[in-house]
């Protein structure tokens, strides 16, 4: 009997100092021990300063990734611009699908060859894509991450 009931205690003081850790933990106040030289300020991502259209064509894009992703990030990140390109297929579902749209799988012939990137749709544009498939050749305008993925796309035309 006294066996159990001291058991019973003990778990019972277990539980009581997990949780006085956990609550010392996440119950920190940051402010006491953080100093003028421990503070990260976080730069905001640019964006371009304008939402014109950019005059620089995918084959463009595509060879300044190719030969040197950093310079091509200065140059054409965040920047708009106009691709024609045809669907090779297209999803509204997906882990980062949150908001609806969908995402198109495009391709598009670079000298010899076939390069394949996907531009993300916001919901707005879901009737414009119902009135295209698999296999048309589309215009859209969007914002460019990185030759391989373009995001804020609009339909220009199917």
């Amino acid at each position: 009997m006294k066996s159990k009931k001291k058991r019973r205690w003990l778990w019972i003081v277990v539980i009581i100092i997990a949780i006085s850790s956990i609550i010392a933990i996440f119950g920190q106040d940051d402010s006491l021990t953080e100093n003028e030289d421990s503070k990260i300020e976080a730069t905001p991502t640019p964006e371009p300063l304008t939402n014109e259209v950019g005059t620089a064509t995918f084959d463009e894009i595509y060879r300044a990734y190719k030969d040197n992703e950093l310079v091509a990030d200065d140059l054409y990140q965040y920047n708009r611009y106009r691709v024609t390109a045809k669907i090779n297929g297209m999803t509204n579902d997906g882990l980062f699908n949150l908001t609806g749209g969908a995402t198109l799988t495009l391709e598009k012939r670079v000298g010899n060859t076939i390069v394949f990137f996907y531009a993300e749709f916001e919901k707005e544009q879901e009737e414009n894509l119902k009135t295209v498939k698999v296999g048309d050749t589309i215009t859209f305008e969007g914002k460019c991450l990185d030759a391989g993925n373009w995001s804020e796309c609009e339909l220009v035309t199917p």
